[in-house]
């Protein structure tokens, strides 16, 4: 199961004090909670500051809400993840927090993957033997949960310097 730090990191979640449009994330708070077997909830809130409005806070977020990724978990099981709709509360003064809810669903990557490449052996398009096509498909897999790895690395790694402030 992917903890709340790898939703972060696999959504690009942004840091107190950076831009997200034109406003300034003040704070960002992620939750890991489990729903069902290869379900997980993502609960969270974040506190904007800046001048536009609700209709600013919309247009910061949007990019953001409507990332989909693929994450693998400490074991290697592959898990998709998305935004449910986004709430906006305006807290006065130019602040804004915007709770919502991440969702994180383990996904059969690989069966997909080897339906695909028979898909393309089908229509001519893809000359691999099917065994060949498994090692294809284990090979891709391997390299994708490394750049996954070192991707999600790189942002605990900044998660842990802001924390030390």
């Amino acid at each position: 199961m992917p903890f709340a730090d790898k939703f972060r990191a696999m959504m690009e979640m942004p840091f107190p004090g950076e831009a997200l449009g034109e406003l300034v994330v003040e704070s960002v708070e992620v939750g890991h909670e489990g729903r069902a077997a290869g379900h997980y909830a993502y609960p969270l809130r974040l506190v904007l500051r800046g001048r536009g409005g609700v209709a600013a806070v919309k247009r910061a977020i949007k990019p953001l809400f409507a990332r989909r990724c693929t994450t693998f978990s400490g074991y290697g099981t592959p898990y998709q993840l998305w935004f449910g709709k986004p709430e906006i509360e305006n807290l006065g003064q130019e602040r804004y927090a915007v709770t919502g809810e991440g969702a994180g669903v383990r996904v059969h990557l690989e069966a997909d993957l080897a339906r695909f490449c028979a898909h393309l052996a089908a229509q001519g398009q893809f000359v691999a033997m099917p065994e060949e096509q498994a090692g294809l498909i284990t090979a891709y897999l391997t390299e994708y949960q490394a750049e996954i790895q070192r991707q999600v690395g790189r942002y605990r790694t900044r998660i842990r310097r802001a924390e030390r402030g």
